[in-house]
């Protein structure tokens, strides 16, 4: 899922535009704030968006969430807003460990009110055979289930 990329990669893969608030499935929008700022989401150029969903990119302070967008939007809609809590726990954090992004991006999900019994239910159906993926998320997001891992959730 998320990971951190050289620069120079980076530039060659990013469209122009860059937005500062996700849009959820269900149509609302939220913002990923890490380092006490806005980071930037962009998508990558569709020829060069290949073996990603969506990743992060720290270039001398300049944070950045670039999503493969045909993926993104073609993930059903649990995934597709539990994404955006963990490439932007890869920020928070910050973190290269894909667990940890996990945990502390469903703490996240967790404390805007977006996941529960259910949506929990359907993120650990989508990873299927990964069972102890999902099992070392949700141990580690249940360790301490009252407080975000990452101090505070996504802004709304």
């Amino acid at each position: 899922m998320g990971m951190l990329v050289a620069v120079p990669l980076a530039a060659m893969l990013l469209r122009p535009s860059s937005v500062f608030a996700f849009t959820f499935s269900d149509g609302t929008s939220s913002q990923c704030i890490a380092a006490g700022r806005a980071v930037a989401e962009v998508d990558a150029d569709p020829g060069l968006a290949v073996g990603f969903t969506g990743k992060t990119v720290d270039g001398a302070g300049a944070l950045r969430i670039v999503w493969n967008r045909a993926k993104l939007d073609a993930l059903p809609a649990v995934m597709h807003d539990y994404i955006f809590f963990h490439e932007c726990a890869h920020l928070r954090v910050p973190t290269r460990d894909e667990i940890k992004a996990n945990c502390v991006g469903l703490k996240d999900m967790r404390a805007a009110g977006r996941a529960g019994a259910a949506v929990e239910a359907e993120i650990a159906a989508f990873y299927g055979g990964r069972n102890d993926y999902c099992a070392r998320t949700l141990q580690c997001a249940n360790a301490d289930p009252a407080a975000p891992a990452s101090g505070a959730a996504p802004r709304r």
